[in-house]
C-alpha cells in the first residue's frame, strides 16, 4: 500500500499568513489542516520588515493547521512576494547529446539552463526558469520535446528573479520554525495554478492578485507566462483612504470596506447610488451613524482606478495590449472590494471575473475565498514537483522542465519519501 505525503503551502502576505496542509494518498490530495487566516506582522509591501514579528505570525500559522491535521510538519513550499521581483524573457540554444538518439530529459535542462545563463546584479537570484516553446531544428512551436529526434534544440524561457537579501530573510524566516523550504513559489503564479482553466492559458489571460500591501500580475499566452511584475499599492491602500475620508481608525476603516463589499452591496456603482443610500455604520463608534453609499464608492473606485491604470500600463509597456482576449481574472483578498468588477473592465478594457481556487478536496470550506488563491495554489505546485520523479525542477504552469535550482534536487530528495 503507498505512503501517505503531505504537501504544506504557506502563503506569506502583507495581511496575513495562511497555511494548507494537504495529504496525497492514492493519487487523491486532501486537505487536513488549515490555519485560516492569521494576521501578519513584519512584512511590509512583502518583504519581511521584522524577523521577530514574521517568525510569530507563521508559527501561529503552523501550529493551527497542524492541530487541526493532527501532524507535525517539516518542509513547506512557500510563496513570495514583493515589488523587488522582476522578470525577463530568455532564449536557450543546445545541440542534442546524441544527435542519432531521442531527446531526453537530460537535454531539456540542458538547454533550459542556457536560457538561464542570462547577465543579473549579483544582489539578484532566479526564482523561476519557466519554459514557454521549444524548437527542434526548424520546428517551431513545440510544447514538449521529450523523445523527438532532432540535433538542435532550442527554447524561450520565462525568468522571474529577485532581491537575494529579500529571499534570504523570507527563507531565514520560515528555517526558525524548524521548516525547510522546498521551493519558493511567485505569489501570482501560485494563484494562476488554483484559479485559471487551460482555456484561459492558451488564449491569452491576465491575471491580478491583489494582495494587502502589494498587486501581483503574470499575463499567460499559448498556455505559458510571458509576464509578470508586481506593484506596491494593494488592499490596505483603500483601507488607509476610507479612514482619511472618515476620520477613524484604521481598524474601523477596514470592517465598512468589509460590511460595503458584501453580497448586498458588491455590485453597486456609483451612478446607481443615490444621496439617500445609507450604510448603517452606527456599530463602529463613528460620530455618524450611516454614511452615503456614494461617498463611499467614490473613495475606493478612485485608488481601484489606480491600480487598474497601473496594471494596463504595465500591460502597454510589455507590449500585450489586445493579445489577450481571455480577458482578466481578479483574485487575493482585494478581490472581494466592492464595485472592484466594473472598475477594472472600465480601467482595463477587457472581460473580467474574480477567481476563486479549486483543485482541492477534504477541508475546504475555510479556504474557497479569492484571499486563499495563492496557499491552495501553492500546494497545487508542490503536487505538480513531488509527481516529477527525475530531479528536474518542474514549472507546472508550463508542464515543462527547468534547470534545478542550486540545493533543489537535495531538497526534493528530502521531500519525497
Amino acid at each position: 500500500m503507498p505512503k501517505e505525503r503531505i504537501i504544506t503551502g504557506i502563503d506569506i502576505g502583507s495581511s496575513k499568513v495562511s497555511t494548507i496542509i494537504a495529504s496525497l494518498n492514492n493519487g487523491r490530495l486532501s486537505v487536513i489542516g488549515v490555519s485560516g487566516s492569521v494576521p501578519s506582522k513584519g512584512i511590509t509591501k512583502g518583504n519581511v520588515s521584522d524577523i521577530d514579528d514574521t517568525v510569530e505570525s507563521i508559527s501561529k500559522s503552523i501550529e493551527r493547521a497542524e492541530r487541526m491535521a493532527g501532524v507535525s510538519i517539516s518542509s513547506a513550499f512557500i510563496t513570495l512576494n514583493g515589488s523587488h521581483i522582476k522578470t525577463q524573457n530568455s532564449h536557450g540554444v543546445v545541440a542534442i547529446s546524441n544527435p542519432n538518439s531521442e531527446i531526453n530529459e537530460y537535454d531539456i535542462a540542458r538547454v533550459t539552463d542556457a536560457a538561464r545563463a542570462v547577465t543579473l546584479p549579483s544582489s539578484e537570484e532566479i526564482i523561476h526558469v519557466i519554459p514557454r516553446d521549444f524548437k527542434v531544428d526548424s520546428q517551431e512551436g513545440v510544447k514538449n520535446p521529450e523523445r523527438m529526434s532532432g540535433v538542435r534544440l532550442e527554447v524561450e524561457t520565462h525568468i522571474i528573479y529577485g532581491l537575494a537579501s529579500a529571499i534570504k530573510n523570507l527563507t531565514k524566516c520560515v528555517q526558525q520554525v524548524s521548516i525547510d523550504v522546498t521551493a519558493l513559489v511567485f505569489t501570482a503564479l501560485a494563484a494562476s495554478e488554483a484559479t485559471l482553466t487551460d482555456t484561459e492559458r492558451e488564449l491569452g489571460t491576465l491575471l491580478i492578485d491583489i494582495g494587502g500591501g502589494t498587486t501581483s500580475v503574470i499575463a499567460f499566452n499559448d498556455g505559458s507566462p510571458i509576464f509578470s511584475s508586481v506593484l506596491p499599492i494593494g488592499a490596505k491602500h483603500i483601507t488607509h483612504d476610507l479612514a482619511i475620508g472618515l476620520r477613524t481608525r484604521l481598524e474601523e476603516a477596514e470592517k465598512i470596506k468589509l460590511k460595503l463589499s458584501g453580497p448586498d452591496n458588491s455590485q453597486m456603482s456609483i451612478s446607481s447610488s443615490e444621496e439617500s443610500d445609507y450604510l448603517d455604520v452606527s456599530e463602529f463608534g463613528l460620530d455618524e451613524h450611516s454614511i452615503p453609499k456614494k461617498f463611499l464608492y467614490e473613495v475606493i473606485d478612485a485608488r481601484l482606478n489606480e491600480i487598474f491604470k497601473l496594471i494596463a500600463l504595465e500591460i502597454e509597456k510589455a507590449g500585450l495590449t489586445a493579445r489577450l482576449p481571455a480577458g482578466a481574472v481578479l483574485t487575493g483578498g482585494g478581490a472581494l472590494t466592492a464595485n472592484i468588477e466594473k472598475t477594472a473592465k472600465k480601467a482595463l478594457r477587457m472581460p473580467v471575473r474574480i477567481g476563486v481556487p479549486r483543485g482541492l478536496t477534504g477541508l475546504i470550506e475555510e479556504i474557497q475565498g479569492p484571499a486563499f488563491s495563492a496557499s491552495v495554489g501553492s500546494v497545487l505546485y508542490g503536487l505538480s514537483m513531488l509527481n516529477n520523479k527525475d530531479g528536474f525542477s518542474p514549472e507546472p504552469s508550463r508542464g515543462g522542465f527547468a534547470a534545478p535550482a542550486k540545493g533543489f534536487i537535495e531538497k526534493l530528495k528530502s521531500f519525497l519519501p
